[in-house]
């Protein structure tokens, strides 16, 4: 059974997680943890690798490196966070990275939370090469838009890399699968590491944003981030009629569930 596999060394690996949250405070970053449970896990005789690299290829195409917290005897992935209570969207990346190293255990550990908070992971062996969701049909795409079809193939190309990657990598890696998946699809990407910062209408610096301008009708933004409110809308609107471009869409790919935000200027 899936809870029973690697049970002993899961088992031991939470057992240093309690010992480590019983003798520190709750006011540390996560890095301090982190540091502390592989100490401990090495005290204890189990071979344990820090922020090891990891490539990750989105339809065999290496689309960036991605650092996980800690690997234990090459089985089992933890992740670790510091918050007020473990939600959805913590296990998804945690699923993510069993993906990543092809393995089937994680554990979940929350150092942030009144009590001890874990969670255990279960990649099934037989899913992790299953094709990805078909969220297209999930797509209510507006007629109103300037160039529906085009829309409907880029939002529907957001939604497979979502579907096959999953939440918890960086921006840039998510900007790489966009710019292969939609070239993959038959469309011209023309992709941009740096987004100028426009002021009364002349451009006064640039800041490191990786976007794409498809078909040279529609910017497409991939974001990672906690909270796409964070994202000035604004700012995205003045770098599009910079470029002369009416619709840009917005996703940002740490969520659960893909979060898209079309944008006219």
């Amino acid at each position: 059974m899936a809870d029973l596999l690697h049970k002993e060394l899961t088992g031991a690996i939470i057992g240093a997680f309690y010992e480590v949250y019983n003798h520190t405070s709750r006011t540390y970053p996560e890095y301090i943890y982190e540091s502390a449970l592989m100490n401990e896990l090495q005290a204890r005789g189990y071979e344990t690798v820090r922020q090891d690299e990891y490539q990750i290829f989105y339809k065999e195409r290496l689309v960036g490196i991605q650092r996980l917290d800690l690997f234990v005897v090459q089985e089992v992935v933890v992740e670790n966070k510091v918050a007020e209570r473990l939600v959805p969207l913590h296990k998804a990346q945690g699923m993510s990275y069993l993906k990543t190293v092809a393995k089937s255990v994680g554990l979940l550990f929350n150092f942030g939370s009144s009590k001890p908070e874990f969670d255990r992971l279960y990649l099934d062996p037989a899913k992790q090469d299953a094709p990805p969701l078909k969220n297209t049909q999930k797509l209510e795409l507006s007629s109103d838009w300037l160039y529906p079809e085009l829309a409907f193939q880029i939002v529907g190309g957001l939604y497979e890399i979502h579907s096959t990657l999953g939440p918890g990598f960086v921006h840039r890696i998510y900007a790489n699968a966009c710019y292969h998946e939609l070239t993959l699809r038959g469309l011209a990407a023309a992709p941009a590491k740096r987004m100028q910062v426009i002021y009364k209408g002349n451009p006064i610096g640039d800041i490191a944003f990786k976007h794409l301008t498809i078909e040279g009708k529609v910017m497409v933004f991939p974001t990672a981030i906690r909270d796409i409110q964070g994202v000035r809308l604004d700012d995205l609107k003045m770098w599009m009629r910079a470029n002369e471009i009416r619709l840009g869409i917005l996703a940002n790919f740490n969520t659960v569930h893909l979060d898209v935000t079309v944008i006219r200027a």
